[in-house]
C-alpha cells in the first residue's frame, strides 16, 4: 500500500512540472514509443556547447563515419499517458543523431527510446528490457512519471547510471545510479525563496505547497537551507489539496502580514490563486514553482494586479535572441521539437552524457562488459559538464545521492507574457 501511495503521489509531484515544462509546447502531447539509431552531424566544445555543426536529418540514413565502437543508450520516457511530455527524448535523439555523423566523433551511439505510458509495469518492462536484452550502458535524457522510483533500484543493481532529463520527485535526486540535469523541486525552492526575500526584498512570506503525499521532509529541509543562507524564517507554511478554495489562504496571508507569497503547485493552481488574491483585493508578490512558467498560464494570468514570478530551471527562453540559447533553438526547430524546458533537458542531457562516453576510453574489441565497466568510471570521475544554458555544472560523480544543478532564472509575467527579471544564475553553493 505505501509503494502503490507513493507511486500515486509522484504522479502529482510530476505534473507539477510537467505543467512548467511544457511552456510553449505546441505538440498534441501524443508520441508513439520509438526507437533511433543517431546518424547526423555535430561537434561537441570544450564546454559541452559552442557550435553543434549541422541539424539533424534522417536517422534512418547510413552513417558517413567510418569504424568506431558502438554503444547502446536507452531511455524510458511517459510518451503517452495521462501527461506526456516527448520532447526530452526527442531532443536527445536529435543531438545524439547531428553528433553520429561527425567525422571527428569517437563512438556511434544507438539511443533506444521506451514508453512507459505513466505506468509503473511498464515502465519496469522498459528498463528491463533496455538492460538484460538491448544492452545498454548507460540511460539519457529520460522524462517519466514514474522512471526514477520504479528503476532506480534495479539500476543500481545492474550497475547502470542515468542522466536524467528531468527529474521530478525525490527518488530522482536521492539516488546513488540517477543525476538529474535539472534544478529539480527542491534546490528549486530554496532558490524560489532566496529571489522572494533577497531579491525582491520580502521579509514576511508566507508559503503555500500543493500536497502531494509524501513526507513533507525534502521541503522543509529545503526551507532550513533558505533560511541557513539569510537568516531569515516563514511566516507560515501550510499544505492545501487539490479543489481547495484559496480564499482562506489568502486571507491568511493577509492577516499574518504577509508581503509575498509562495505557491508551489500545478499551472492551474497558479491561476487560482491569482484570482483569488484579486478576489480578496491582496497586495503582494508571487512567486510560483516552474510549474506556472508556461505561455498558458502567462496568457491566463495576462496583467495582473500583483507581480507574479516563477522560477526558470534553465536559460529562459522567453529571449529567444539569447546567444546562450541559439545552438538549441536551431537544433530543435531543425528536428521539430517544441521549444520548452524538457527539450532543454533533453538537450543537456544528451551533451553530457556524449561528454562521458567520449571520455571513457571505449575501444572496437569491448564486449558488454568492458563496455559498462569503462562508462561507470567515466560517469563517476566525470569532468564538470558545463554550458551556457546551465547556471551551475553538472557533474554525476561518485555519491549516495546527486542534485548537480543549483541554479535558477526568474521570470515575470508582464501584459500575458513571461519576461526575464533576473540577467545571471542564482546560485546556492555560491550563497553558501
Amino acid at each position: 500500500m505505501r509503494s502503490t501511495r507513493r507511486l500515486i503521489a509522484v504522479l502529482a509531484a510530476l505534473a507539477v512540472l510537467t505543467a512548467a515544462c511544457s511552456s510553449g509546447s505546441t505538440d498534441d502531447g501524443e508520441a508513439e514509443p520509438t526507437e533511433t539509431s543517431a546518424v547526423d552531424a555535430g561537434e561537441t566544445s570544450e564546454e559541452g556547447g559552442g557550435d553543434q555543426g549541422d541539424a539533424a536529418g534522417d536517422s534512418n540514413q547510413e552513417s558517413p563515419v567510418g569504424s568506431r565502437p558502438q554503444v547502446m543508450i536507452g531511455s524510458v520516457n511517459s510518451l503517452t499517458g495521462p501527461v506526456p511530455f516527448p520532447e526530452a527524448s526527442a531532443a536527445a535523439a536529435a543531438v545524439f543523431d547531428r553528433y553520429n555523423a561527425n567525422p571527428e566523433g569517437l563512438i556511434t551511439i544507438e539511443y533506444i527510446i521506451e514508453d512507459d505510458a505513466a505506468d509503473p509495469a511498464l515502465a519496469s518492462q522498459a528498463a528491463r528490457k533496455l538492460v538484460s536484452e538491448d544492452n545498454v550502458v548507460m540511460m539519457a535524457g529520460a522524462a517519466s512519471l514514474v522512471d526514477c522510483v520504479v528503476n532506480g533500484p534495479y539500476y543500481a543493481e545492474n550497475g547502470l547510471y542515468a542522466v536524467q532529463g528531468t527529474g521530478v520527485d525525490e527518488s530522482c535526486f536521492v539516488s546513488r545510479n540517477i543525476a538529474p540535469i535539472n534544478t529539480g523541486p527542491y534546490a528549486g525552492l530554496t532558490a524560489s525563496l532566496y529571489f522572494t526575500s533577497e531579491v525582491l526584498g520580502h521579509d514576511a512570506i508566507c508559503y503555500f505547497q500543493f500536497d502531494t503525499g509524501l513526507p513533507p521532509d525534502p521541503l522543509e529541509a529545503a526551507i532550513a537551507r533558505w533560511s541557513d543562507i539569510t537568516g531569515k524564517s516563514l511566516v507560515t507554511f501550510d499544505l492545501y489539496t487539490p479543489g481547495d478554495d484559496f480564499t482562506p489562504f489568502v486571507t491568511k496571508a493577509m492577516d499574518e502580514g504577509c508581503t509575498a507569497v509562495f505557491e508551489g503547485g500545478l499551472d492551474f493552481t497558479a491561476i487560482a490563486f491569482d484570482e483569488a488574491t484579486q478576489g480578496q483585493g491582496a497586495t503582494f508578490d508571487i512567486v510560483h514553482f516552474t510549474s506556472a512558467y508556461s505561455t498558458a498560464v502567462a496568457e491566463a494570468i495576462g496583467s495582473p494586479d500583483n507581480n507574479t514570478y516563477a522560477n526558470s530551471e534553465f536559460e529562459p527562453f522567453t529571449d529567444l535572441d539569447s546567444p546562450a540559447l541559439a545552438d538549441w533553438i536551431e537544433l530543435m526547430n531543425s528536428a521539430d521539437v517544441p521549444l520548452t524546458s524538457f527539450a532543454e533537458g533533453g538537450y543537456l542531457a544528451a551533451l553530457a552524457t556524449i561528454q562521458i562516453l567520449e571520455s571513457a576510453g571505449l575501444s572496437e574489441g569491448d564486449d558488454l562488459a568492458a563496455q559498462r565497466s569503462k562508462v561507470e568510471a567515466a560517469v563517476l570521475g566525470m569532468e564538470p559538464f558545463e554550458h551556457p544554458m546551465l547556471g551551475s555544472p553538472y557533474v554525476f560523480g561518485d555519491a549516495p545521492a546527486h542534485s548537480p544543478n543549483q541554479a535558477s532564472k526568474f521570470v515575470q509575467i508582464v501584459d500575458g507574457a513571461w519576461q526575464t527579471v533576473t540577467d545571471d544564475f542564482i546560485v546556492l553553493t555560491d550563497l553558501e
